[in-house]
């Protein structure tokens, strides 16, 4: 059942907050304007042609990763105020950035498969109930459900468990997420969820970043990257993990 933009709630931190917590996710339109999710997708469809590959074309998949150093709309994304605000409120404020990479489903892509976020496909259930990561995935495209909109179990991060549902299945409960560009999705690390087909001669993209707490392992090496950035702000260091302990033997330095 597709999920109108009529019954989505406006840009209140506590609003999406609850709503997260509720239902797993929620969709809040018009974060950014038009302009700049089509200036962010055109800076991410370049990097889409330059780093295609064979296994790309095939698979009809491709993400683009280490995209924080690639081009500054993405660095300004990646701060975005009230991302950072909802994350700081819901994972602490000294949270950070997991991975920030673009996700393009290609026309013709129809392998999705439910999943939870990382880490928690990385850890046995029961998952912790207190909440690990999230999720804020950036409509870069109109989603509709012709062009591969997300698929949502609504609740389904408060089960704690891995997904019972095989690939291609479409449960009854599930929801498709649909919204205009410029809109953004915040959503619970253990939800249930996948990338619905591509039925369009169009690719669809977005940028998909996790964002966890500080005693979490990052999935992407973020600090390697930030070595790449000149003169990083402060809140780039610590998002990008510039901040965070890393492991040594006591009695080495």
């Amino acid at each position: 059942m597709p999920t109108a933009l009529s019954n989505e709630i406006s840009q209140d931190v506590d609003a999406i907050i609850d709503a997260v917590n509720e239902k797993g996710f929620c969709v809040v339109p018009d974060v950014i304007s038009v302009e700049k999710a089509d200036q962010a997708r055109q800076a991410l469809m370049h990097f889409v042609e330059e780093e295609m590959t064979d296994e790309h074309r095939q698979s009809r998949f491709q993400r683009v990763g280490k995209i924080a150093v690639k081009d500054p709309v993405f660095l300004e994304l990646m701060c975005h105020p009230l991302s950072v605000e909802v994350w700081r409120r819901m994972l602490g404020r000294d949270m950070v950035c997991s991975t920030w990479t673009g996700c393009t489903l290609h026309p013709g892509w129809d392998k999705y498969s439910w999943h939870v976020d990382y880490p928690y496909w990385s850890i046995q259930a029961p998952y912790p109930k207190e909440i690990l990561a999230g999720q804020t995935v950036w409509l870069l495209d109109n989603f509709t459900n012709e062009n591969g909109g997300t698929g949502a179990i609504p609740g389904s991060h408060l089960r704690g468990e891995p997904v019972r549902y095989k690939p291609h299945e479409w449960p009854e409960e599930a929801e498709n997420i649909t919204g205009k560009r410029g809109s953004v999705v915040f959503a619970h690390g253990a939800w249930w969820h996948c990338s619905r087909p591509n039925q369009t001669d169009q690719p669809r993209s977005c940028l998909l970043g996790m964002f966890i707490r500080k005693c979490c392992i990052p999935q992407e090496d973020m600090r390697r990257q930030l070595d790449e950035i000149v003169e990083p702000s402060e809140l780039v260091t610590h998002l990008m993990c510039g901040k965070q302990h890393q492991p040594r033997t006591i009695g080495e330095y």
